[in-house]
């Protein structure tokens, strides 16, 4: 996926704000070739996710097949794979997270590296959670169709951590939380009928991506995003 307020910033309301997860932390030592704290804390998060019914339910109504079901499922898929994930540079600022198929690794901008920001810890679990569903279906291709499917991932997430952690993201104007996860979230549950919005966004960011493909076949969205 091509995805700073000083009020979240400190340890101390770091602290306040998300619980102690020491104890789950050590239970991803299945995964002892990610080493990053950051990293590992985005994980624990995305390994404790578990997506809200009805709107799986709803992402499913618009044709939209998701790679994963559940945080869990995801991060078993990253074990049984053996995906690295790490902080290194990318191209610009503007690309958040990035897959890297030759090296089987999820790469994070590296301007984040070691955050306390409790928000863009929730985002990179989030872009993790985006990566990885590229990661599952095991090629460099990509189409408008498999965005779509790998948004709508990180979007779940971006609902169930909004839930869970109220107002988290409101204050930062950091890029991968104000012009990344932010902002599917809400095109995704528009209200507009014929997701108008989103199809305008889709098509400014993938237009030149192929509608989809055998492993991903177009929906109504993807089609339009593409001809429409």
């Amino acid at each position: 996926m091509s995805f700073s307020s000083n009020l979240h910033s400190s340890q101390g309301i770091t602290s306040k704000i998300f619980p102690d997860t020491s104890t789950q932390t050590q239970k991803l030592s299945e995964l002892p070739w990610i080493k990053d704290k950051t990293i590992l804390q985005s994980i624990n998060y995305l390994h404790n996710l578990e997506f809200d019914v009805n709107d799986v339910k709803y992402i499913q109504s618009l044709n939209i097949i998701l790679p994963v079901l559940s945080g869990e499922e995801a991060i078993n898929f990253v074990k049984n794979s053996q995906i690295n994930i790490k902080f290194a540079r990318l191209p610009s600022s503007n690309i958040h997270a990035q897959y890297d198929f030759g090296n089987n690794c999820i790469i994070i901008n590296e301007i984040y590296k070691n955050t306390k920001n409790p928000a863009e810890i929730l985002a990179i679990s989030e872009a993790i959670l985006h990566e990885i569903g590229h990661a599952k279906d095991k090629d460099e291709t990509n189409s408008i169709q498999e965005e779509i499917e790998c948004l709508a991932l990180n979007t779940l997430a971006h609902r169930i951590f909004n839930k869970k952690f109220p107002n988290i993201f409101a204050n930062t104007n950091s890029p991968i939380v104000k012009n990344g996860v932010c902002i599917y979230s809400d095109l995704f549950f528009d209200e507009n009928p014929l997701k108008s919005p989103l199809i305008v966004r889709l098509k400014q960011k993938y237009g030149d991506l192929p509608a989809g493909d055998f492993k991903h076949p177009p929906n109504t969205i993807a089609l339009k995003v593409k001809d429409g």
